[in-house]
């Protein structure tokens, strides 16, 4: 067994194609489809549920690929700390809960530009996948709620709180300039489904205030939330927007009033260690001013 064997067992996980992997790892498909042939035999177990085309991993092959993502992060942290006064480089995985995408867009352009050498992948999750993809080692930092109780093991730094505004195409819908709580069942919505964690306190507060809800659309990413209301499909609910994301967009929004119970926000990362130096970066990077070092 070597790396190269796991980075194809990841590549293939990630790109559900043969073709696409081989493509992806810089080899031809005979060759990787011949290393992980040859891995599934060292291992004595199938990894690879194969039809025409590929089905999926079995468990085993789910359990190796948790085990190979973790060793091929910590293969990548070693080259990046053997020469420690070299900027950091290299992948740094973010996960975030979807209503945190307009708050992490803002600063991963800055961070960027500071670090150039290091690469972003954001991925967005409900909850309690985004906290057990930390804490299986998929992914190195989270942006979620700290409130919850699958946040407990994890080493947290608040960085906002949440707070609800209506989001709305201002040619197709007239949202009032301070809306109440009670004024959103008036309006075809488009939200989160159900099992996120932003849809769902949503409709606790919703039910405190007497309101139904009926949603015409719900997705699971905020992305493409905010793109069906700007096509008119209705009116979002959606975490605050600052008005300088929307002044070219066609796009008004109108803030709630607060709950009582906005959730707050922050960086999870695992226990245990130093934080790598790309974790680091971004810790340093967003640092509230005062803040002493870590």
């Amino acid at each position: 067994m070597d790396h190269r064997q796991l980075g194809f067992l990841v590549a293939l996980a990630r790109e559900r194609h043969f073709g696409r992997a081989a493509t992806a790892c810089n080899v031809t498909q005979p060759t990787l489809s011949a290393r992980l042939k040859q891995l599934e035999e060292e291992l004595g177990c199938a990894l690879i549920i194969r039809g025409h085309r590929f089905e999926g991993l079995t468990p085993e092959g789910e359990h190796v690929l948790s085990h190979a993502r973790r060793i091929l992060a910590s293969l990548d942290e070693l080259n990046a700390e053997l020469d420690p006064s070299s900027p950091p480089s290299g992948l740094l995985r973010l996960g975030l809960i979807p209503s945190a995408l307009d708050a992490v867009s803002s600063w991963v352009v800055p961070l960027r530009e500071h670090y150039p050498a290091l690469t972003l992948r954001l991925m967005e999750r409900a909850t309690l996948p985004l906290m057990q993809s930390l804490m299986e080692g998929d992914i190195d930092v989270a942006v979620g709620y700290l409130d919850v109780p699958a946040a407990e093991p994890f080493v947290a730094r608040r960085l906002h709180t949440e707070r609800y505004a209506l989001l709305a195409r201002e040619d197709c819908f007239t949202l009032p300039e301070r809306p109440a709580w009670a004024d959103i069942g008036n309006f075809p919505l488009c939200l989160l489904t159900p099992d996120m964690q932003h849809r769902h306190r949503i409709d606790l507060h919703a039910r405190r205030e007497g309101v139904t809800l009926s949603p015409v659309l719900e997705t699971e990413s905020m992305a493409a939330l905010e793109r069906l209301v700007g096509q008119g499909a209705g009116v979002g609910i959606v975490e605050q927007h600052g008005p300088e994301v929307l002044r070219h967009s066609g796009l008004v929004h109108r803030l709630l009033p607060a709950t009582g119970e906005d959730p707050p926000v922050g960086l999870l990362w695992r226990a245990g260690a130093p934080p790598s130096r790309r974790l680091q970066a971004l810790l340093e990077w967003l640092r509230e001013p005062g803040e002493a070092p870590m």
